[in-house]
């Protein structure tokens, strides 16, 4: 078997998978997606950024579709990064004709983030597939917070952001506050220092921000 077949067969048997995948994490978040606080998604994310998305474009690498999101980068939290960041994640943006009278329709699984020109978002941003490249928000739409005037939320209203984890670590009022918070959108400027904080000071490796338990 030559190696055009083989590499034809390894892209079809990857493209399998991952619609298998999403799926399957369709029906999941469909039934239940496990909520995640603050710690979690620092945790697993490889990037924290703040900023504005200046361009969506969508294509396709290796067979497998995506969505390309650029961002204006105002702030970054975690993560080594320039003025400008782009990313791709799985999915097109809307069923895409092929030109041979099929129809692509691996869009944006349902649960994922979905992004449009000119928010401005904080995202808490998993680590590149090793694979595809393709990188999404720690905690799926939980990690994408979108920014309003000076109040800035998640998809589920930031309910259960702080349940679950301590701070071991003495905060200003508004900080406080905004801990205290049970839910709702919270003051951008009280998130974002404190999660700089958080980032700087190494509050997870040091064990200052830590599980309940």
């Amino acid at each position: 078997m030559n190696k055009t077949i083989l590499e034809k067969n390894r892209i079809i048997a990857l493209l399998a998978s991952i619609t298998l995948m999403v799926l399957s994490a369709n029906v999941a978040y469909a039934k239940n997606m496990e909520k995640q606080n603050l710690l979690q998604l620092m945790t697993h994310s490889d990037s924290i950024l703040i900023g504005t998305v200046t361009e969506k474009t969508e294509g396709f690498h290796k067979g497998l579709p995506y969505t390309e999101i650029t961002l204006d980068v105002g702030q970054s939290l975690k993560g080594s990064h320039g003025s400008t960041y782009t990313f791709r994640q799985f999915g097109l943006i809307e069923p895409r004709s092929m030109g041979d009278g099929r129809v692509n329709l691996m869009v944006t699984p349902a649960g994922w983030p979905t992004y449009t020109k000119g928010e401005q978002v904080m995202l808490f941003l998993h680590k590149p597939a090793s694979e595809t490249g393709f990188q999404t928000t720690a905690g799926l739409t939980q990690g994408k917070f979108t920014i309003k005037g000076d109040r800035i939320a998640n998809d589920i209203n930031n309910d259960a952001l702080f349940d679950g984890m301590q701070i071991k670590h003495k905060l200003s009022k508004t900080q406080q506050d905004l801990v205290n918070q049970a839910g709702g959108s919270y003051a951008a400027t009280d998130f974002f220092s404190l999660v700089k904080t958080a980032v700087e000071e190494n509050w997870i490796e040091n064990g200052v921000m830590t599980d309940e338990k």
